[in-house]
């Protein structure tokens, strides 16, 4: 789950970097299309990035502490994104895709810091 989320996390900077991802017919940019991030937020994309490897980091190493680091940082970022009035269109569908996967994630955590004691 720390995997998916860092990767969900790492599209996001991505995208607010100004970079195009082809998904078949659909391309996820800046620009006209459909899925697109209306307004780019090159400090989010920065935030979004770090975010994004501190998850992949606690995924590969199985570190319980750089993952409760990545977790407070991503629920930070989630609400900053959510309550910003720039972030529109697939900006905003994303951050409500991390939220679910935020709620896992914290389960996840708390049973497995229950598990181990």
């Amino acid at each position: 789950m720390l995997a998916v989320d860092g990767v969900v996390f790492l599209l996001a900077a991505t995208l607010n970097a100004g970079a195009q991802i082809p998904l078949g017919v659909l391309t996820l940019r800046y620009g006209v299309d459909t899925l697109r991030f209306d307004h780019p937020v090159w400090q989010a994309g920065v935030g979004e990035a770090v975010i994004g490897v501190l998850l992949l980091l606690a995924a590969l190493t199985k570190s319980r502490r750089v993952a409760w680091i990545a977790f407070v940082l991503s629920v930070l970022g989630i609400a900053i994104g959510l309550s910003s009035n720039r972030v529109v269109g697939a900006a905003r569908d994303i951050h409500v895709v991390l939220v679910p996967l935020a709620v896992v994630l914290l389960v996840l955590l708390v049973w497995t810091r229950r598990w181990r004691r």
